[in-house]
């Protein structure tokens, strides 16, 4: 089956809205029955150079305040760069879509998560919503008037460049969103009672087939991950399509962002608190698992059995040998 610039991704479907994305896998729920809600822009919570969302504070049919991560479009195109480590092609754009969208990413984590009731290893998602025509000209308007200048540069092509980077695959497509909990504004990444736990949380993502693959100071909220976008959750066809050499690089890519995230932290902290004698050993295995794969006690989350939770194993098995690629 071949690849075509013409075989657009399709929109998701919203009469009745399904979990998304639609691939084999783990899906996120909609937050509501419809996918759509009463939303009150309160506060931008971003930088203006997320390249792949912009989260505001929100009240959602009158409740709240909740976290709500709009996420920007990318061409199908670009996620088969994301994708580059993947030693044969996918078989249509939709699947870049469905495996390298950050959206999607993001779905398939925490649809994991609620799968295997362990929504206390990240800042927890209460599901996706899709903005309304109106509602996207609304935020648009309010980031584009934002203090710190326009969040992103304007433009009616659909080319990539538009406020909201639809390509002509777009056309159409509403602004897709999660739904999180609100954490205080200027609350700090983590502290030095939460530095162990950071360590023993990224192996239980392992654990769930959960490979991170962003790990930095900014993507943590009171000691817990709250941002997907990059993350590879089983099934995912780079851990079976990937050379050993990348695949092993990739798996080491947690522990060693990790560690050099606690290091930076440990000196910071000593410059910020004039700390003599400030002393810092980072939690346990986890400099043995920056170093080499070999010496890790950690698991392959590409060995997690995900094939429980199919309601048709048979046919989601036959739809990866066949069809994916």
């Amino acid at each position: 089956m071949s690849r075509t610039s013409t075989d657009p991704i399709p929109p998701p479907p919203t009469d009745p809205p399904v979990p998304l994305p639609q691939v084999p896998g783990p899906k996120l729920e909609p937050f509501t029955a419809n996918a759509h809600a009463d939303i009150e822009f309160l506060k931008f919570l971003g930088s203006p150079e997320d390249k792949d969302s912009k989260v505001w504070k929100v009240n959602i049919d009158g409740h709240g305040p909740y976290a709500l991560k709009l996420f920007l479009f990318n061409s199908w195109e670009s996620l088969q760069c994301h994708g580059n480590s993947l030693t044969k092609p996918l078989a249509k754009p939709k699947f870049y879509d469905g495996y390298f969208d950050p959206f999607n990413c993001e779905c398939r984590v925490y649809g994991r998560l609620k799968q295997e009731c362990r929504e206390d290893l990240a800042v927890r998602s209460h599901g996706y919503l899709l903005l309304s025509p109106q509602q996207e000209h609304q935020v648009t308007n309010l980031m584009k008037s934002h203090s710190d200048g326009p969040i992103v540069s304007a433009s009616d092509e659909l080319d990539g460049y538009n406020f909201w980077g639809r390509f002509e695959e777009h056309r159409g497509h509403p602004i897709r969103a999660i739904v999180k909990e609100f954490a205080s504004d200027g609350g700090e990444g983590f502290n030095s009672t939460q530095v162990e736990q950071l360590w023993e949380d990224v192996q239980d993502l392992h654990r769930l087939g959960i490979l991170v693959r962003d790990i930095t100071y900014a993507n943590y909220i009171g000691g817990k991950l709250v941002d997907f976008s990059r993350a590879w959750t089983m099934y995912h066809p780079c851990f079976d399509w990937t050379t050993p050499r990348q695949l092993k690089s990739n798996l080491q890519q947690d522990a060693q962002r990790l560690i050099g995230l606690l290091y930076t932290w440990a000196r910071v902290n000593r410059e910020q608190h004039d700390a003599e004698g400030y002393d810092f050993e980072p939690p346990k295995g986890l400099k043995e698992c920056s170093l080499a794969e070999d010496d890790c006690q950690d698991v392959d989350p590409g060995s997690y059995d995900w094939h429980k939770w199919e309601a048709d194993p048979e046919a989601t098995e036959a739809f990866i040998d066949k069809a994916l690629f």
